[in-house]
């Protein structure tokens, strides 16, 4: 009797947690097919917000920039984080534990504080603040991320597997190539994404090493709360919904394909 009560517990705080996340969500969609000036305040069914959004430059040269410093910082992140473990897997048990300490280091030091250390950095070179800097300090964040989902998925693989292509005559290029990197191929996927989405929402480091035409979304939307949220943001927060639930989509579907084509084929 205790077990099912637990149970039933146990559903309905899950319930409730689902409820809690997916709410806020559903409210934005919602909400941005608001006929009203005011974002919480309902005025009818309307898309018009959706036709001011593709009139508001600013808006959407803040979105063009975060997608391109998110995209290039993840980029780096992933090939870097993929050399870094070529490299320590290779190393002393002393030396791989103390490399992978300063590697995971930005992850227990807080933003604000890499944030102020980055904007010295700049200023010490006397660099201007710009795409640049934004993709420095985001790949900062980013890197770690990389790192930890590419070496995690390299520790599982068989340390035969190289040995084994190089007994049939391939070079240690070849070997990585035609043997480790497509075994790593859905990891990097995976450290892609994660990279690109943390650098995407991004708003402390973004802060400290943006410059003039390099504002980013997540700034552009907190400057907004100044004057007033329009259901605009709506609209742009559900366009971004969408665009989230297509690439999910894509990869589930294509990680489907995969699993049926490889049970097929046992």
């Amino acid at each position: 009797m205790s077990r099912r009560v637990l149970d039933a517990a146990a559903a309905w705080v899950a319930r409730g947690v689902l409820v809690f996340l997916y709410v806020p969500i559903v409210a934005v969609v919602v909400l941005s097919f608001n006929d009203s000036d005011i974002t919480y305040k309902w005025a009818g069914f309307s898309t018009r917000w959706y036709g001011e959004l593709m009139g508001d430059t600013s808006l959407l040269e803040a979105l063009r920039t975060s997608a391109e410093v998110a995209a290039i910082s993840a980029t780096l992140a992933t090939v870097t984080g993929m050399l870094a473990i070529m490299g320590l897997v290779r190393l002393g048990p002393r030396l791989r534990a103390l490399f992978s300490g300063a590697m995971f280091l930005p992850l227990v030091i807080p933003e604000i504080v890499l944030g102020v250390a980055l904007l010295s950095v700049f200023g010490a070179m006397d660099a201007t603040l710009g795409v640049t800097t934004l993709v420095a300090a985001h790949l900062v964040v980013t890197l770690p991320y990389a790192t930890m989902i590419v070496f995690g998925a390299h520790q599982a693989l068989d340390s035969s597997l190289e040995e084994a292509a190089a007994d049939l005559g391939c070079n240690p290029w070849q070997a990585f190539r035609r043997v480790t990197l497509p075994l790593l191929r859905q990891a990097l996927v995976a450290a892609w994404l994660l990279c690109f989405t943390i650098s995407f929402g991004n708003i402390v480091m973004s802060t400290f090493t943006s410059g003039v035409g390099s504002t980013t979304l997540p700034l552009r939307v907190y400057s907004l709360l100044k004057s007033g949220l329009t259901p605009e943001i709506n609209a742009l927060g559900t366009l971004l919904v969408l665009f989230t639930f297509l690439v999910i989509l894509v990869v589930g579907l294509r990680q489907m394909r995969q699993i049926l084509i490889g049970r097929s084929s046992s």
